[in-house]
């Protein structure tokens, strides 16, 4: 009987650490990692504050579904370094979906922000607009610095082969 008992806490424990090997922790609070939160935290206040103001043109249901898709994005990719699923999908390059779609989502919330700063001028709009450009920086920033991580990779890599 003891030894059943050693035998289910040992697999016990390695269950758990299985477990949290499956979850990256150091990228919750790595740079990338808090640049993607704050992006998330003012598209949402730019998403509130467009939708719940009274509408001025089209402009802002343009702002309003670009800051939700950037919103979706960057929630899966977020899920996708968080649970290690590189490591499952080897032959999908996720650094590459990462900048990729980092740099688009700047450039879609930089147009409708700056469509929605120009043509509205209700108070909520031009909060909303300006929250949106808050969230751009902070993607322009994540993307440089996606950017550069993998111009150092590449730089090492060439280094270490010339070596050989």
């Amino acid at each position: 009987m003891a030894t059943n008992n050693n035998v289910q806490s040992g697999n016990h424990a390695t269950s758990s650490t299985e477990s949290e090997s499956r979850i990256d922790t150091a990228y919750l609070i790595s740079i990338r990692g808090i640049l993607k939160y704050a992006c998330l935290l003012f598209c949402f206040t730019a998403f509130i504050c467009v939708v719940s103001t009274p509408q001025c043109s089209g402009t802002h249901l343009f702002l309003a579904v670009v800051t939700f898709l950037v919103m979706i994005m960057q929630i899966i990719i977020i899920i996708i370094f968080v649970f290690r699923l590189k490591t499952k999908f080897p032959g999908i390059d996720f650094e590459l979906l990462d900048i990729f779609a980092t740099s688009s989502d700047a450039l879609y919330l930089l147009i409708a922000s700056s469509v929605l700063i120009h043509y509205c001028r209700i108070s909520g709009q031009l909060a909303g607009g300006a929250m949106g450009l808050i969230a751009f920086l902070f993607l322009v920033s994540d993307a440089v610095i996606i950017f550069l991580a993998q111009r150092k990779e590449t730089v090492s890599d060439t280094n270490n082969q010339d070596g050989r």
